[in-house]
């Protein structure tokens, strides 16, 4: 066959076209493929694949969304989606374990945090996308280093469909309001603005309150389940690290203490009942005006800014979270988590045809209509297409999406190792039981790094070092946004 006789049609319904043009550089075809879009060349790699039904675990909200996009793949390559798991994404990592643990092939593809993504690679479970990345020429275009969030000891494990990073939210009427001005300076001695610290902060938070008229300083979480996700911040902000280099918890330090310190503090500026809130709870007294300031998930800045649902529309202002100077030099750090991401089944008899559904979800373009959706609010923006895109920006507002972007430059995870549901919920307990009273605040760390401790040994000292520099190649490389 000459170059000549390959059609068009051929090089855009299968792999004959792509392998030929990966074996001519310097052809028409290999021109075309450059100039091809991210989302033809998915299409592409799949046509040679039976065209069927995935299955998989993911919340409805994530879903609904989704289905546009879905549509159209299945139009295109008679790959769609079936039945699957209604579960919310705070109870689908105990699901995926199991379905880890008995090699199960019921689904195809798991919507899930990606902090889950060393437990379940270790227990065999997950498929490496590389390849299939490779052979659709597909990057994750996150902004800064989002991407490495998806890897662990060398492979690409998750496609992301969820930002969820942490942004800073901070009432402009009230810091703008010159009687408000006034009490801050009289207090003290410097001018009211957007904080920049963790104690600038509390400061806010303290003297803008005003219980009376339902108004708390703070809308931050401190319940079990979600209460680590604001420690982790502290900590990181304040140098701190959560294991040496032998695994050896380090949270008993100068910087965790710090963090408690911090953390605990926040009490005197939050709503008497929110110990127990999660965000159904919290979210609605945000867009209410019922908060201060506070650190929540950037998809908040949708339903803030949606005139049809929110009473402070205008009225908030967007940001990088407070840093720490508490190790010696300025340190902001974010956090992503949950990260809800599409993790591949290893054991599915259908796994190739979901890993490029998945491609497909995360591509630029497709992506666009998903985290823009002011109904459906759960993904959040998280690459660089979205940054720009109109749609994406009328949702959050520019302020809103140049925080975002800001605050992922500084993002960082929890726990990322094998065993992460276990480290997080020992800490939440903790933390949780220190916020309302029933453990010494300065019994939180020492309980924590022993039952941490035992962690590692049950799971394996080795084991968890070999996994250190994943998780450590997450962290930030600067300590404020270029």
């Amino acid at each position: 066959m000459t170059v000549a006789r390959i059609t068009r049609r051929v090089f855009a319904e299968g792999g004959l076209g792509l392998t030929i043009l990966n074996l001519m550089p310097f052809s028409k075809f290999s021109q075309a493929l450059a100039q091809s879009t991210p989302e033809e060349r998915v299409i592409a790699a799949a046509k040679g694949l039976t065209p069927t039904d995935v299955t998989g675990i993911i919340w409805s909200p994530y879903l609904v969304p989704m289905q546009p996009v879905i549509a159209d793949f299945k139009k295109a390559t008679g790959i769609g989606v079936g039945a699957v798991q209604d579960i919310s994404i705070f109870d689908t990592p105990q699901r995926a374990m199991a379905e880890a643990l008995s090699r199960s092939p019921q689904f195809d593809f798991i919507h899930i945090d990606s902090n889950m993504i060393p437990s379940l690679a270790s227990a065999g479970y997950l498929e490496p996308l590389d390849e299939y990345m490779k052979k659709a020429d597909f990057k994750i275009d996150a902004v800064a280093d989002y991407a490495t969030f998806m890897t662990f000891k060398g492979n690409t494990y998750g496609i992301p469909t969820d930002g969820n990073v942490h942004i800073q939210y901070v009432r402009k009427d009230l810091i703008e309001n010159p009687d408000n001005k006034k009490k801050y300076a009289d207090k003290y001695g410097k001018e009211l603005k957007f904080p920049e610290t963790w104690e600038e902060e509390y400061q806010i938070q303290e003297t803008l309150m005003d219980p009376s008229k339902d108004l708390y300083g703070s809308g931050s979480l401190r319940n079990r389940a979600n209460g680590p996700t604001w420690w982790y911040m502290m900590l990181y902000s304040a140098g701190g690290f959560p294991f040496d280099d032998e695994m050896k918890p380090t949270l008993n330090t100068p910087a965790g203490q710090y963090a408690v310190e911090t953390y605990l503090r926040e009490k005197k500026v939050a709503h008497p009942e929110s110990g127990g809130w999660g965000t159904p709870q919290m979210i609605p007294r945000i867009a209410g005006g019922n908060v201060v300031a506070c650190q929540y998930w950037d998809g908040t800045a949708k339903l803030n800014e949606n005139p049809e649902k929110s009473k402070t529309a205008g009225k908030w202002l967007y940001g990088l979270v407070p840093g720490s100077d508490f190790s010696g030099k300025r340190i902001h750090r974010s956090i992503s988590s949950p990260l809800a991401a599409l993790l591949i089944n290893k054991y599915s008899p259908r796994k190739a045809q979901a890993a490029y559904l998945a491609l497909w979800l995360a591509s630029g373009k497709n992506s666009i209509p998903i985290v823009s959706d002011r109904v459906n609010t759960f993904h959040d923006a998280w690459a660089k297409a979205h940054m720009t895109a109109e749609p994406v920006i009328k949702s959050y507002s520019a302020a809103g999406i140049k925080a975002i972007e800001a605050n992922f430059q500084v993002v960082s995870p929890p726990v990322y190792l094998t065993g992460y549901l276990e480290f997080q919920d020992t800490l939440g307990k903790n933390l949780s039981e220190a916020y309302v009273g029933q453990l010494p605040a300065k019994d939180v760390l020492t309980k924590t790094e022993n039952e941490w401790a035992a962690i590692v040994r049950r799971i394996g000292q080795r084991k968890l070092k070999e996994e250190l520099a994943s998780y450590k190649a997450l962290m930030p490389k600067r300590d404020r946004p270029a």
